[in-house]
């Protein structure tokens, strides 16, 4: 007797199949790869952008920044309402006049300066006359916030009694800003780091 040979039939349809199947997982395996880590790289880099460079450092006395307050506040000063600031050995001064009735009233405010992790210069108010009268600092606060032109960096908050000079803020073409570091008026050491944002 004669044995049938019983093979087995390869089935090329089946194995194509899986074949084809693992060309696209490889496919979409090597695309995956390459869009994740492309977002990695993106924020790496978007960090670095964001991040200012230091380009150098600037130490002022109490007299050469009373100069350049004097300078800069020049364009705020209105016909109505002008204003000078000033640093002092133990203060910051603001003097103006707050109108009550009609009338100009005396207006001093003196302030401790301390400076912020974030390099803003906060002032927190120690005392303050207004004339004779005996108002609370947050009206004055309040009323100098909504009567004085004042530039856009500077952030009065009448509730804590401070006023924030946000020195990061300062907007020029160079992108340069000031970041305090050191402000001591009674040893006149002022410092400002100088940053350069990256854009």
């Amino acid at each position: 007797m004669k044995q049938k040979r019983i093979g087995t039939k390869r089935n090329w349809w089946k194995w194509g199949f899986l074949l084809l199947l693992a060309l696209n997982i490889a496919f979409w395996g090597v695309i995956i790869s390459r869009v994740m880590g492309g977002s990695a790289d993106a924020s790496k880099s978007s960090q670095t952008i964001t991040n200012p460079v230091k380009v150098g450092t600037v130490t002022t006395t109490k007299e050469e920044l009373n100069q350049t307050l004097a300078s800069y506040l020049n364009d705020y000063q209105s016909k109505d309402m002008n204003y000078n600031v000033r640093l002092t050995s133990t203060n910051i001064e603001f003097q103006g006049s707050y109108k009550l009735l009609g009338s100009q009233v005396p207006l001093y405010i003196y302030f401790e300066p301390y400076h912020l992790k974030s390099g803003a210069i906060q002032l927190k108010v120690t005392s303050m006359s207004v004339g004779n009268l005996p108002l609370p600092e947050a009206e004055v606060l309040s009323y100098i916030r909504s009567s004085y032109k004042l530039p856009s960096f500077v952030e009065i908050l009448p509730k804590k009694s401070v006023v924030n000079i946000n020195l990061q803020n300062i907007d020029n073409d160079s992108g340069l800003y000031l970041k305090s570091t050191a402000i001591n008026l009674a040893t006149d050491e002022i410092n400002f780091d100088i940053l350069k944002k990256n854009r």
